[in-house]
């Protein structure tokens, strides 16, 4: 059995919300940012099942990604948990998630690169519903470009949620455009106050050298010139050397 931690069980609760107010939102579920390691794959397992149980309506969840091995992880969690007893849950092609999307399934997980289109042509609408609910997960960049469009031509009446442990703060007006604003938040501090996550501890180091040749640039010039290195060569040892080089003669 899996328990939801606090975080989770207020940030879940603050989705379901959202999806309650959903027509006044266009569409955009908001963002549920928790940092890494905080457990956001089982939030979703939590978020999906709530809705299941607790709002009516035959929901479809569109769980994409952008790295395979994500799409595997997510996968596997929701297999494991007993959510997903589909075999054919996961596309396997852009043809493969396009047949899914045409079907009615509970789940369906996809890299949103399956979401492409050959030669530029103009992704075809693959479902009019508006029970539709996309996940994203830390697909970051790749949610504001051609995929991204393509996917909401595909569905244009669904409903979109990000979660994500490190939100782009540079683009953050874009995101709360594309998403909406945030649903929830626990950030680093929060999940090492809680225990959560192990804290993260940065030190910048200086390299430590001391010096005992004081003749050194000119004895390093002089076994230069003995060698005739021509300029290849010459370039090569530069190549080789040249983070050793710069610190050894800096003049701290």
């Amino acid at each position: 059995k899996l328990v939801a931690k606090n975080h989770q069980y207020m940030g879940v609760g603050n989705a379901i919300q959202a999806l309650d107010d959903i027509r006044n939102r266009s569409g955009c579920l908001g963002v549920f940012w928790h940092t890494q390691g905080s457990g956001k794959s089982v939030s979703m397992i939590f978020f999906s099942q709530k809705v299941l149980r607790k709002v009516p309506g035959n929901w479809t969840f569109v769980i994409v990604t952008d790295r395979q091995e994500l799409d595997h992880q997510i996968y596997k969690n929701f297999a494991g948990a007993g959510v997903v007893t589909e075999k054919q849950a996961q596309a396997t092609s852009a043809a493969h998630l396009r047949r899914l999307l045409r079907e009615d399934h509970r789940y369906v997980f996809t890299l949103i690169h399956k979401f492409r289109t050959e030669n530029g042509k103009k992704h075809p609408v693959l479902s009019r519903r508006s029970d539709i609910i996309v996940i994203t997960d830390e697909a970051h960049r790749s949610q504001y470009d051609t995929l991204a469009m393509n996917m909401r031509t595909a569905l244009p009446a669904a409903s979109f949620i990000a979660f994500t442990g490190t939100p782009l703060i540079v683009g953050e007006e874009k995101t709360r455009r594309v998403f909406g604003d945030y649903v929830s938040i626990y950030n680093f501090k929060q999940s090492v106050d809680d225990g959560a996550t192990v804290p993260l501890y940065y030190e910048n180091r200086i390299p430590e050298l001391q010096l005992t040749n004081e003749n050194l640039n000119e004895d390093m010039e002089r076994v230069l010139e003995e060698a005739e290195l021509d300029e290849e060569q010459e370039k090569k040892v530069e190549r080789e050397f040249a983070r050793e080089y710069h610190l050894i003669t800096r003049e701290e």
